[in-house]
């Protein structure tokens, strides 16, 4: 077990805190906390909230009811709404005896390894002194180069952040179907998830809620990331008596998606998907069957070409000659250095016993991450 509590975190979408005029719920938040505060409080769970719902607060407070709105109108319901959520949430917890804090983040946050490891450091601290942090997305000043685009993927991010070992997301469907259950009578629903292959996202298209802003495809995504870097996901509908204390008591209730066995280190978890690139390498056949089948570092004299500009530190793809991306490390040399050490080698001069232009241990294969099979079962966690 990672934590010596279980640790989960739950995310809870627009549609199923509001009504369909995008006023807020208590009958469906007091749910939830009841069922929380009991996780938190009988369970031995440790909790972490991702909870949209602030736009469509801010929206109804204001009176708007545009079907399409700027980026700067949702941005200022965000602002609005976003006051009036956490209210709601701190009353709420309050009467149970439970502290909430806030957190709003964007994508750059989290793809900045400095901010990572202080918001990973801030949760810590209030999960040691029995504080539920409560997560959205910074909408007031997240433009689209810095924006998640939905709470699914966000949440997904925060259970690797915190090193959850479930990541619960409660939906207005009662799981993965074959096909979209709303329009097609022979739809099926998956009990169990092992593997997130190309089948898997090709049902998940077109199935979701028409509030809000993820469908079924961001459930997936979300379910990617956190599976490979080693969480369970479960996926169930937040209109389902009791659903969050029956997933913690193993009812097989939903889709349940397996963690992947191996899986990544929390560090690579973030090189894989929290971090943009900023350079790539591309790399001779040798170099790539010693990284991808030797489990080795990668060496200069294997690259070949260097693209982009960017500093020794920076996290940087690592392609074949073909194209075809293989993975991505932390990179030892400045793009300017590697082009120098390049031409010097071109040139004659043995690069044999210089520093690895990516050691293994700063390395995370792309092509690793397809296929295998599940890591543990919650059974295992509680």
């Amino acid at each position: 077990m990672k934590n010596q509590r279980l640790r989960i975190v739950v995310k809870i979408g627009s549609s199923s805190i509001t009504e369909e005029n995008g006023q807020l719920s208590l009958t469906k938040l007091e749910s939830y906390i009841d069922q929380l505060a009991r996780l938190d409080q009988e369970e031995n769970v440790q909790l972490i909230l991702v909870s949209s719902g602030a736009v469509a607060l801010g929206m109804a407070q204001l009176g708007w009811r545009r079907k399409e709105s700027t980026i700067p109108e949702k941005q200022g319901a965000a602002a609005v709404g976003q006051g009036l959520l956490i209210h709601a949430y701190q009353q709420s917890f309050g009467k149970k005896g439970i502290d909430i804090a806030q957190l709003l983040l964007t994508k750059a946050d989290i793809e900045d390894r400095k901010r990572f490891v202080n918001i990973r450091n801030t949760m810590e601290t209030l999960l040691h002194y029995g504080v539920v942090p409560i997560i959205n997305e910074n909408d007031t000043v997240a433009v689209e180069e810095i924006r998640f685009g939905d709470n699914d993927t966000l949440s997904s991010f925060v259970a690797m952040v915190a090193d959850a070992d479930l990541l619960i997301l409660l939906t207005d469907v009662d799981g993965l179907y074959t096909a979209n259950p709303r329009i097609d009578s022979n739809a099926t629903k998956i009990d169990e998830v092992w593997d997130i292959d190309d089948s898997i996202d090709q049902m998940a298209g077109g199935q979701g809620s028409d509030r809000g802003t993820g469908g079924m495809r961001t459930k997936i995504t979300a379910a990617k990331i956190a599976t490979t870097s080693g969480i369970d996901v479960a996926l169930a509908s937040s209109e389902t008596q009791d659903v969050l204390v029956r997933i913690i008591h193993h009812e097989k209730i939903g889709t349940w998606f397996h963690a992947r066995s191996g899986e990544l280190t929390a560090k690579k978890s973030w090189m894989m998907f929290g971090t943009r690139t900023e350079g790539q390498l591309v790399i001779d056949g040798g170099a790539a069957s010693a990284v991808m089948k030797g489990n080795g570092s990668l060496l200069l004299p294997g690259i070949v070409a260097v693209h982009g500009d960017f500093q020794e530190g920076a996290v940087v793809r690592i392609e074949k000659e073909d194209g075809q991306e293989i993975g991505k490390g932390i990179c030892n040399f400045s793009a300017w250095d590697l082009r120098l050490l390049i031409e010097r080698s071109h040139q004659g001069e043995s690069m044999r016993n210089m520093q690895e232009a990516v050691h293994r241990n700063q390395l995370v294969l792309t092509s690793s991450l397809n296929g295998g099979e599940n890591h543990r079962r919650l059974e295992s966690l509680h």
